[in-house]
């Protein structure tokens, strides 16, 4: 259950918030001044902190300070509970001190635990946000083992990296250097070779809507389908123009094709505005539909191409590349292979 610090110095006012919140299945710590409550959090890591405005020793204001202040109490969500502090000042120093709500007494109790739940739930689903990058890298040893093989065939600079800083995946830059090797490896060995390009059409206005934070939410999504769905073999990039590349080593046009259409309809199906997603950005519910359809264009090519003469790896790539703007120019949800009448 989640926790909760209360800090009040009226005795009775404390006694009934302590009933309501364990009322409502929250373990309750108490504190009857400020300071007691800087010293409790610290100790007791609460998911949640109440404050009185004003207290003997050290008030809401100044003990709110100090709990933000702290790099083990920065984080937990302060809600300010106060009868005296009723200015709209207060109410903007509350804010600027870093509270997530300020509740004046009188005070309806369902309210205040339902206002409550609310800022846990967004808090979650923010730190959620934060820690998706180190999740997905943990998932990903194929990567962190094959960079490490890498970096040390080629000696490169411990300042150098290879890993995408959003999704955990690797950069574009790594893709030119894998694509490089397996088309040379491709050629010696007159072995098959395959791109996939993947690009979401809406991921721009999302940014422009609700920000950059979702807008990466939503692309460390796209991640996630992508990585269950690409094979140990393959090479799967992140572009910073929000486009997903990736390298299929001995696949023919067939092969390729395939996996293309399997990658497409895996990311069609995602949910990406799920229900704890909608609560957190607060918008219109009947409104997200306008932002469901992310808009998905797939582009593909296989080497060797029939009728084409392939000396570099960056031709292959630009072949890709041109259908991939055929697919984005045809609609969305389709994947068109370069040489290949298939939509």
């Amino acid at each position: 259950m989640p926790k909760v610090l209360i800090a009040d110095d009226n005795a009775e006012m404390l006694e009934t918030l302590e009933q309501i919140f364990t009322f409502y299945q929250f373990d309750v710590v108490k504190a009857n001044d400020g300071k007691e409550a800087v010293e409790a959090a610290e100790k007791q890591l609460p998911d949640l902190i109440v404050l009185d405005g004003m207290m003997p020793v050290m008030d809401g204001f100044e003990a709110c300070k100090a709990l933000k202040g702290k790099s083990k109490t920065k984080d937990i969500p302060v809600v300010f509970l106060t009868a005296n502090y009723i200015d709209v000042k207060d109410r903007i120093t509350g804010f600027e001190l870093g509270a997530d709500d300020y509740i004046l007494k009188p005070f309806n109790s369902k309210e205040l635990v339902t206002r409550c739940k609310k800022i846990l739930q967004r808090h979650n689903m923010m730190s959620m946000l934060r820690n998706k990058n180190e999740e997905l890298n943990s998932k990903n040893k194929k990567i962190e083992d094959e960079l490490a093989n890498l970096l040390e065939r080629s000696k490169v600079n411990d300042d150098t990296t290879f890993i995408d800083n959003v999704t955990g995946l690797y950069n574009f830059s790594f893709f030119q250097k894998r694509l490089k090797e397996e088309f040379l490896r491709a050629k010696r060995h007159e072995n098959e070779l395959s791109i996939v390009i993947v690009g979401f059409r809406n991921l721009e206005k999302i940014n422009e809507v609700f920000g950059h934070q979702i807008g990466n939410y939503i692309v460390m999504k796209m991640a996630n389908s992508l990585l269950n769905k690409t094979r140990a073999s393959d090479v799967l990039a992140r572009a910073d123009n929000d486009r997903f590349y990736i390298i299929l080593p001995q696949t023919d046009a067939q092969g390729c094709y395939f996996e293309a259409e399997r990658i497409r309809v895996t990311l069609s199906n995602v949910n990406y505005f799920d229900d704890d997603l909608i609560e957190t950005i607060k918008y219109p519910k009947r409104r997200i539909s306008d932002f469901q359809n992310i808009g998905i264009n797939l582009g593909a090519v296989s080497y060797p191409i029939e009728g084409e003469i392939v000396r570099e790896d960056y031709e292959l790539l630009n072949f890709a590349e041109e259908a991939f703007k055929k697919s984005r120019a045809t609609g969305d949800d389709i994947t068109i292979a370069y040489g290949v009448l298939q939509n």
